[in-house]
């Protein structure tokens, strides 16, 4: 009887945990698009001699790339510390790109939406130590 209703209830708190790693993908992906977009309304004043087109790639796979490492946390066994230390090394490099594609305002921006609507308290305690770790990075590394 007891495996009759366990099974429908752990379902049902997977898919709950996967619309939140869905919204966290999706808001991740609209502040890309519209850092692409100011950046598009920018480029009739701009010099195309000094424009560096890559940073238009960076900065949309870099937003990717952290909603990515997000969505890893929120999906995280938190009973295992060697996949915990993976995904926090995710994120920390995740968040460090797109600083770097960006700006670190940006990152902010994009990351103080997303840990409002994470209630996973584990998930953003592992976010906050991988945004802490992206700080003492030198560097991104893709």
């Amino acid at each position: 009887m007891n495996k009759k209703i366990l099974l429908p209830l752990l379902c049902s708190i997977a898919l709950m945990g996967c619309d939140d790693a869905s919204e966290t993908i999706d808001k991740a992906q609209n502040a890309a698009n519209q850092a692409v977009d100011s950046m598009q309304s920018k480029l009739e004043s701009m010099d195309f001699k000094e424009l560096n087109l890559d940073q238009f790639d960076g900065a949309v796979g870099s937003a990717s790339e952290f909603a990515e490492s997000i969505n890893e946390a929120l999906n995280a066994d938190y009973t295992n510390p060697k996949a915990l230390t993976e995904i926090q090394e995710h994120i920390a490099n995740a968040y460090s790109c797109l600083v770097e594609a960006s700006s670190e305002s940006n990152a902010e921006k994009l990351l103080n939406k997303v840990m409002s609507k994470i209630t996973n308290e584990d998930a953003q305690s592992l976010i906050e130590k991988g945004v802490e770790s992206a700080k003492e990075m030198q560097e991104c590394v893709m």
